[in-house]
């Protein structure tokens, strides 16, 4: 009321100008307050906020289409438009007849879909053993901490580990998580031959990845990696920097991966959002 009554005085003074500049003031303030978003923008940035905290968890079923365009009191083709959108963000899987699910890191998701090196012969990808060099709880480096937005002190869970194909080295790469994520678990403890990342996140630590960033460079491999590898000091390599978000975009893995491309390439697949292949 205050807002108004102050109106009215300049209105009584004869202050057309500052009553103008104060009403488009209060327009702006009117306009900023307002979601001027597409109604299924909106509805997806919903379904997004309650999957993240946790109203439905990783390899649930959502409810249906007209379940959700009942509720929010929206037709089903917006529903369904909300559902495309978080299905191009790797949020939900959509089964024809079986429903929408919330993504889950499964070994075979994980790997085909962060996994990037094919062979140079037949475009394929396959899944290389792993070779454990190193577990440890230490503090965070320069790098780890600019990565993982840390503070000076802070720790991470980092381990280093030989990827080989065939006997043949294919990735040496040193992965870091913040010590608080991981907490007492043990990546890799399983004695497996293979073990993925976002997987151990997902089903040991409760962390769902989003997305990641890959940043490339041509390198040599290091003289004090040269013996965990079997290649020798300045062999050439891909160096791969990457940094993985969870649904909230925090900062949650920083993996420096030194890639033997002799016989492989990086391969990266640029599609435009929101377009799906038929079945």
């Amino acid at each position: 009321m205050a807002f108004f009554r102050t109106i009215e005085m300049e209105i009584a003074q004869g202050n057309q100008i500052l009553y103008r500049i104060i009403y488009i003031l209060y327009r702006i303030k009117i306009m900023k307050d307002i979601d001027l978003r597409p109604v299924f923008v909106r509805l997806a940035s919903h379904i997004r906020d309650r999957i993240i905290h946790g109203e439905w968890l990783p390899g649930q079923l959502l409810p249906g289409e007209e379940s959700l365009a009942r509720e929010f009191k929206v037709s089903v083709g917006t529903v369904r438009k909300a559902f495309d959108a978080l299905s191009a963000q790797g949020l939900v899987t959509r089964h024809r007849g079986r429903g929408t699910f919330v993504s889950r890191a499964t070994d075979e998701r994980a790997f085909t879909s962060f996994f990037r090196l094919v062979s140079r012969t037949d475009g394929n990808r396959r899944l290389p053993a792993d070779k454990i060099l190193l577990r440890e709880r230490a503090s965070a480096d320069d790098a780890e901490k600019s990565a993982l937005d840390l503070k000076p002190g802070d720790f991470v869970y980092r381990l280093r580990r030989l990827r080989e194909f065939e006997g043949k080295p294919l990735v040496l790469e040193t992965v870091s998580f913040p010590f608080d994520l991981v907490g007492g678990n043990e990546w890799g403890d399983d004695k497996a031959a293979a073990h993925l990342v976002y997987s151990f996140l997902e089903h040991q630590c409760g962390v769902s990845i989003s997305r990641v960033e890959d940043k490339l460079q041509a390198a040599i491999l290091p003289p004090d990696l040269a013996g965990d590898s079997g290649l020798p000091a300045g062999h050439p390599v891909l160096l791969c920097l990457r940094t993985a978000f969870d649904l909230r975009g925090m900062p949650v893995e920083f993996r420096r991966s030194w890639l033997f491309t002799d016989d492989h390439d990086y391969l990266s697949e640029l599609r435009w959002a929101g377009f799906t292949e038929s079945d």
